[in-house]
């Protein structure tokens, strides 16, 4: 795994889109198309594999369509990679176990129309997914050419179905997730007594529970439960399906990835979603699909938008230990219905490719060689035109594939700068925006994506730390952020309190501790004995209709959706608001915290006002932070300009990437101690450019860089 790097295509035979698996009309033809895309660069291709193909009748197996695929790339010489797919399932299950079908909280159970398939809390449905994957695993593993699994595309509790003639599914409430959920209250709760005290119930037995279905007005603390029951089911699910594989397969690699990083959204109710941290712990590899032109009110993704969506789920692996791959890069144009995303051109599949590697991806999985010939998504995310003919971005995503096969050693050992600066991902305050009866965790991810902007801009590599990640030790960063952290553990607090007394700074916004884990109300706000480390203690918080403004360091500073001010115990104000402090900066022990009454970052992406990030850049400099590059402008625009470093064992690679629409020319500097020693000379990895370097005053210089719109530069000094 640590010795090749895969950039791969999804390729179905017969214009077959995954999760359906089409029959093989002609192996001669099929072996041309695969040649095809090996000529382009690419040194891996991607096959996906499904039950309802393997199983079509009970006990009778049928392997043949992925048999013959790896037997073409054992000809072949190159690697493939298997997708796996238990959610497309065989129909005999709903005609002999009716009680396997999903049931949605309002009682209504969902037919598959190919998906969702069937709940796999059934034991029949569970038998027959292990002997799939098994089975599976010995006819696959058996061919040379055969590189590692993928088994769970973008894992839910229900997928690929739009059931819209119910509001608001959540998912599953069969006999038999039942029954799951309440031996998992056992484990917690010890006795029904215990449960009835939690819950505000008067159950005599564990067998009258009912999974909660909504929100009450006394308490959510059983929501909080069933929330919490789902994020753990997902990830034991992933663990039951990695074993399963390795009852056929003892050996290869096995990854999984997520339809987008968990900062983005709300785990364990609706479809049902996970926690990436808690399933990366649970495969040899994690990662992340990657459609920054998908459709949606979102789209397309502004850069730093990006950034949250590849750091985030680079932070997930690495706090595991283990590697970041994208397991679905887009390739072609977005569709879903009757939307339709931007464009999407040969310096997008390039650039996307190269915002993931910089981020230290080490695997792409591009998504898909021929556009969706059917369903919901039909023409979309193709790289080849709808006959199979390549195009300049099929021929693009080759290249990319080719310099990284060319230099594999290099991107296989580098790394980003070492981070300095980290946001907290707080999932119990997700988990609480979904008990508040928020319809997403927008206002979340808007915060973090302002407070991640403006220290992009300023050249830092960004960590994005999990609850638990509190527990490590932190004295790598100079600056820990807390976005809208409304719930909190004692166990954290804590450890943000351990990280300031030993030396650190965090500054939080919004209502940082409003409530405990259990959904219960703090006595102080902050609460948990954070009012000592900020200095301060709410007086009110009010919701704000129209963005208001402020001063602060200087600056016309933008609050919007909430005020909060406080009564100052100690340390000092750095802004108010209507006379009342709103902005408290405190000293504690070696440390420093920073309550901020409203959302900064939230601020910037809903008015645009750039002093919101300028005020954080501040932040970060007063604790030591330093912008690790200076741009020169000469020609055009440089504002749509980012920069990322990494180190490697053989000098430093630079990427570039001119997200504007305008050419430009710049000289680029750089700190000279970054280089760790002399190179002997730069190259532009992916284009024809000549890089002039000059060196002078401990820095180093990349003269007359010229870029197109759009354009990406990987450039290596070594």
């Amino acid at each position: 795994m640590d010795t090749f790097f895969p950039v791969s295509v999804w390729y179905g035979p017969d214009r077959s889109r995954a999760p359906m698996v089409g029959k093989i009309k002609s192996m001669r033809d099929t072996e041309t198309e695969i040649e095809r895309i090996k000529s382009l660069g690419f040194n891996s291709i991607r096959f996906w594999y499904d039950w309802a193909t393997a199983e079509r009748k009970p006990d009778k197996w049928d392997f043949s369509t992925i048999d013959a695929l790896l037997t073409i790339t054992d000809k072949l010489n190159m690697k493939a990679i298997v997708q796996v797919y238990t959610d497309s399932a065989p129909n005999w299950l709903e005609r002999d176990y009716p009680d396997s079908l999903f049931v949605d909280r309002s009682g209504l159970v969902i037919h598959s129309q190919a998906s969702p398939g069937y709940c796999s809390d059934h034991p029949v449905v569970r038998e027959h997914i292990e002997k799939f994957l098994e089975k599976l695993a010995q006819v696959v593993s058996s061919h040379d050419s055969f590189y590692a699994w993928d088994i769970w595309s973008e894992p839910h509790i229900v997928q690929w179905s739009w059931i819209d003639y119910i509001k608001d599914p959540w998912f599953c409430y069969c006999e038999n997730s039942q029954k799951r959920f309440i031996e998992w209250l056992k484990k917690k709760y010890k006795t029904i007594d215990e449960l009835n005290d939690a819950w505000y119930r008067t159950h005599e037995s564990w067998e009258e529970i009912v999974a909660p279905r909504y929100i009450s007005l006394s308490s959510f603390r059983d929501l909080l439960d069933w929330i919490q029951f789902n994020i753990e089911k997902i990830a034991d699910d992933l663990e039951w399906k990695v074993s399963s594989i390795r009852k056929g397969d003892g050996k290869h690699t096995i990854s999984s990835h997520a339809a987008i990083s968990s900062v983005y959204g709300i785990p364990g109710i609706g479809y049902g979603a996970s926690d990436d941290w808690r399933l990366a712990e649970k495969v040899d590899v994690w990662g992340t699909s990657f459609y920054p032109k998908h459709t949606g009110s979102w789209m397309p993704l502004k850069p730093h938008h990006m950034g949250v969506a590849l750091d985030a789920s680079r932070s997930s692996c690495e706090s595991r230990g283990k590697p970041f791959w994208i397991g679905e890069l887009q390739t072609g144009h977005g569709v879903t219905g009757m939307r339709f995303g931007e464009p999407v051109d040969k310096y997008d599949v390039e650039k996307w490719a190269w915002l993931a590697v910089s981020r230290n991806a080490k695997g792409l999985n591009y998504y898909a060689w021929l556009p969706m010939s059917c369903g919901y998504e039909i023409s979309g995310f193709g790289l080849s035109e709808y006959d199979g003919s390549t195009n300049e971005r099929a021929v693009a995503a080759g290249k990319v594939s080719k310099t990284i096969t060319q230099n594999m050693e290099l991107f296989l050992r580098s790394k980003p700068l070492q981070a300095e600066v980290a946001i907290l991902y707080n999932i119990e305050a997700h988990k609480a925006l979904a008990c508040l009866r928020a319809e997403s965790a927008e206002i979340i991810r808007k915060d973090m994506f302002g407070m991640y902007k403006a220290l992009m801009n300023y050249g830092c590599t960004v960590d994005f730390l999990h609850l638990t990640d509190l527990n490590k030790d932190l004295s790598r960063y100079k600056l820990i952020i807390l976005p809208f952290s409304i719930a909190m553990t004692e166990e954290a607090a804590k450890a943000i309190e351990k990280y300031v007394a030993s030396g650190g700074t965090v500054l939080s916004d919004g209502r940082i501790a409003w409530m405990k884990d259990d959904g219960t109300l703090c006595e102080k706000i902050p609460g948990l004995g954070l009012d000592e480390l900020f200095g301060c203690e709410e007086l009110w918080m009010k919701e704000v209709k129209e963005p208001t403004t402020f001063e602060s360091f200087g600056l016309t500073l933008s609050a919007c959706r909430y005020i909060s001010t406080y009564r100052v115990k100690a340390g000092k104000v750095l802004a108010e608001i209507k006379e009342q402090p709103l902005i408290i900066e405190n000293n504690y022990f070696s440390g420093k915290a920073i309550m901020v009454g409203t959302l900064i970052g939230a601020g910037y992406e809903e008015t645009g006002n750039v002093n919101n990030l300028e005020f954080l850049r501040q932040i970060a400099s007063r604790c030591g932070i330093k912008k690790r590059y200076f741009v020169q402008q000469k020609d055009g625009s440089t504002d749509e300009l980012e920069v990322r470093l990494a180190t490697s064992h053989n000098g430093l690679l630079v990427y570039l990437f001119n997200h504007g629409n305008d050419n430009c020319s710049f000289d680029l500097s750089v700190s000279e101690d970054l280089f760790n020693g002399s190179f002997t000379n730069a190259k532009c990895l992916n284009y024809p450019v000549e890089i002039s370097v000059e060196r002078g005053n401990a820095i180093v210089t990349m003269k007359d860089i010229k870029m197109n719109a759009g354009q990406t530069l990987v450039i290596w000094f070594k």
